[in-house]
């Protein structure tokens, strides 16, 4: 037994599945749905790294240090996954609280100038989509963007909220000898971890218009004296028409 449906955007009709035990309906969790009127858009990842940043750098506590903005007006920027970290590059002997944030930004009109590195998602076609047949990405050559190592990114405009969505803690040196001095946080030391995740269908995940977006920093001030550090960042996000 079938019930007739229609598929949307067309006049094509096909029947829905009834489970032939309990007669109910047979549903299918399935993504965001990216195709509409004939227009082909995406799911798309992208993950980059930051340069070597030190106690030159002097990084201050909200500093930019990675981005993502959406232009578009014809469609929307689901995100649906940020994932976050770093790692020691030389090693350090003073105490810091590894920390970072996700913060929106709107009225983001005028992207990052200086210090940045972005992320291509032109070069090669459809770099970063999850299946052949979707599209590119509608950021073109301007994807994400992490500081280049120099210092903090700057030259943008937009205003971001005071307050962030989501936030991440890692453990940095610790004070492990009879004095409580801190050791040595080695090379490649470091971690990764979930910064914000959309996994519920009750739960409402960031939905970006025209000239919005998420800018991620770190809550405190980074290592300022001795070592260097880089830092990482992993985004998911969709494309569509309709949400």
């Amino acid at each position: 037994m079938g019930v007739l449906t229609k598929i949307f955007g067309t006049k094509e009709t096909s029947q829905m599945e009834v489970d032939p035990t309990f007669m109910a309906a047979r549903v299918a969790m399935r993504p965001l749905e990216y195709k509409s009127s004939g227009r082909i858009l995406g799911h798309y990842a992208v993950e980059h790294r930051s340069g070597s940043l030190n106690g030159a750098d002097s990084l201050a506590a909200l500093a930019h240090v990675a981005s993502l903005r959406w232009t578009d007006s014809t469609a929307f920027c689901v995100l649906l996954r940020i994932k976050g970290g770093w790692s020691q590059v030389t090693a350090s002997a003073t105490a810091v609280q590894m920390t970072m944030r996700a913060v929106l930004a709107r009225g983001f009109t005028v992207d990052f100038t200086t210090n940045s590195t972005l992320s291509s998602m032109a070069i090669p076609p459809k770099v970063g989509a999850m299946r052949s047949a979707m599209g590119s990405s509608l950021m073109g050559a301007n994807g994400p963007r992490i500081s280049d190592g120099v210092g903090a990114m700057s030259g943008q405009t937009f205003t971001a909220d005071t307050l962030g969505f989501a936030i991440a803690v890692w453990p940095g040196i610790v004070a492990t000898n009879v004095a409580g001095t801190a050791v040595s946080q080695r090379l490649g030391m470091g971690a990764v971890s979930m910064l914000y995740e959309c996994t519920s269908p009750y739960q409402h995940p960031v939905v970006l218009s025209q000239n919005e977006g998420v800018i991620i920093q770190p809550k405190l001030a980074g290592p300022v004296v001795d070592g260097s550090f880089a830092y990482y960042v992993g985004w998911e996000w969709a494309e569509v028409e309709v949400f």
